[in-house]
């Protein structure tokens, strides 16, 4: 199991060490979508040979990390990402967490058995609208077959992600209850603008995060959301992007996250010394909405205001995945 005993402990030296302990790593820049918001993407990009993504993976081994999350782009667009996968959990034992993000549009059984063997803990699913949009190709009338073939077939965790803003807000509760069946867990980010400062404001939305929370395990980060919700940005706070969190481009580079591109380096020649030069507070910091740079930065530079969360997490992370005929809870 990946949160064991020794994840465990692991994680805990990270609070102190200078190491990092999370990394997103983009296997391709291509997308098979197209959604107005999104900037993560090149149409017609190419994939990143296996070979070079194993040895990314062992550097950043080498470095710490104990969590991937795989990206893109689309990450299922890359025909050999369970392979990749399956190398992750070949280190530390096993002891270590393998996420892919996707938009579902690529599931199919054969692939989603192949991640069952390889060992994947999660999977985030992004579906935004209950029908497409020109706003967002991720709706649930395209995508909610794969969702079904999931609970039926996947023994991973798995989350359905929304980028919540005008377009989704009035029709958040329906596709909710569009998907009370399925046994997965539900969470929503707030939509940004580049750069990553949160993009949306007002009451209306401190009413869905009021009723649904953020996430599982990580819901003390929604005081933060409601503050930004009513665009107050004055919480300090320090952003552990660079250092505790790294973010790897397709090319090979490491830069503080998706959306602050401008200080960059190569994996390859990274060194803890060099990581820790980003510890640092960063100017983007105010506003920002970016929630796995956040929860990363809030989880280890705040330890004992975010243990409880940290711990709930880490028991769901290990809990089995339950049948479509008794759904998980939801947060």
């Amino acid at each position: 199991m990946a949160v064991d005993s020794k994840f465990v402990l692991t994680g805990a030296k990270r609070v102190l060490d200078s190491r990092p302990m999370y990394a997103q790593v983009a296997v391709t820049d291509d997308c098979n979508l197209t959604c107005s918001y999104c900037d993560e993407y090149t149409p017609g990009a190419p994939l990143v040979a296996l070979g070079t993504l194993k040895a990314r993976v062992d550097k950043l081994d080498e470095l710490g990390v104990l969590v991937y999350d795989f990206l893109g782009g689309e990450t299922l667009l890359h025909p050999d990402i369970a392979a990749l996968v399956a190398h992750v959990k070949a280190k530390r034992g096993g002891s270590n967490l393998a996420t892919i993000i996707t938009n579902g549009f690529l599931l199919t059984k054969k692939n989603i058995l192949d991640l069952n063997e390889a060992g994947l803990d999660f999977m985030q699913v992004s579906v935004d609208t209950l029908h497409p949009t020109g706003w967002s190709d991720k709706s649930l009338k395209s995508v909610l077959p794969k969702l079904r073939l999931l609970a039926e077939t996947a023994k991973f965790q798995v989350e359905i992600q929304s980028v919540l803003n005008e377009e989704n807000l009035h029709s958040y509760d329906e596709f909710r209850a569009a998907l009370k069946d399925l046994p997965f867990a539900f969470g929503f980010s707030l939509m940004h603008g580049r750069g990553g400062r949160i993009a949306i404001q007002g009451e209306k939305y401190l009413e869905l995060l009021e009723k649904y929370g953020v996430f599982e395990g990580v819901n003390f980060y929604g005081e933060h959301l409601q503050e930004m919700l009513r665009g107050d940005f004055s919480r300090p706070w320090k952003c552990l992007a660079g250092y505790k969190f790294l973010y790897v481009t397709a090319a090979g580079a490491v830069q503080w996250c998706a959306q602050q591109r401008g200080a960059s380096f190569d994996l390859m020649t990274a060194a803890p010394a060099r990581l820790k030069a980003n510890d640092v507070h960063k100017p983007c910091e105010a506003g920002c909405a970016l929630g796995c740079v956040r929860m990363v930065s809030h989880t280890l530079g705040e330890p004992l205001k975010t243990f409880g969360a940290s711990v709930k997490l880490a028991v769901g992370m290990s809990t089995p995945k339950k049948s479509a005929a008794a759904p998980a809870a939801r947060p």
